[in-house]
Formats: C-alpha cells, sequence, structure tokens
C-alpha cells in the first residue's frame, strides 16, 4: 500500500493511483504517478513548470501509459 501523506489521489478506470510531484536528485521537477498496489510506477517531466499541474494532465499521462503498455 501506498503511504498517501502529500500525495493526490485519481481514480482511472476504477483502479486507485496516488500522484506527487517533486524535485529529483538533479533539481528538475518530476511526476510520479504510482498505482495503490505500486505494481505501476510512472515519472514524467512536468509539460510547462510554470503550468500546474491537474488531475485531468494527470489522466492524459495514464492514458498514454496504458494505450502504449
Amino acid at each position: 500500500m501506498v503511504s498517501k501523506k502529500g500525495k493526490r489521489k485519481i481514480v482511472y478506470e476504477g483502479k486507485i493511483f496516488y500522484w506527487f510531484v517533486r524535485t529529483n536528485d538533479d533539481g528538475n521537477l518530476r511526476i510520479h504517478i504510482l498505482s495503490e498496489d505500486k505494481k505501476i510506477n510512472l515519472e514524467h517531466p512536468p509539460f510547462d513548470s510554470e503550468v500546474p499541474v491537474t488531475p485531468s494532465y494527470i489522466r492524459q499521462l495514464l492514458d498514454a501509459y496504458f494505450q502504449n503498455n
């Protein structure tokens, strides 16, 4: 189970995912998306660091992931 502290929850096609934005070791912002069972662990750069990350953008990233896998 994923620790929920500091993460946002989104339900995508009936499955629960948690997402958050953090900087990596190089100081670059990264969007992290985790499935509740931790089987899916995605990391993406934000589209634009000046634009807030929204649930609709997270859905777009999940759409792209599931279309390619």
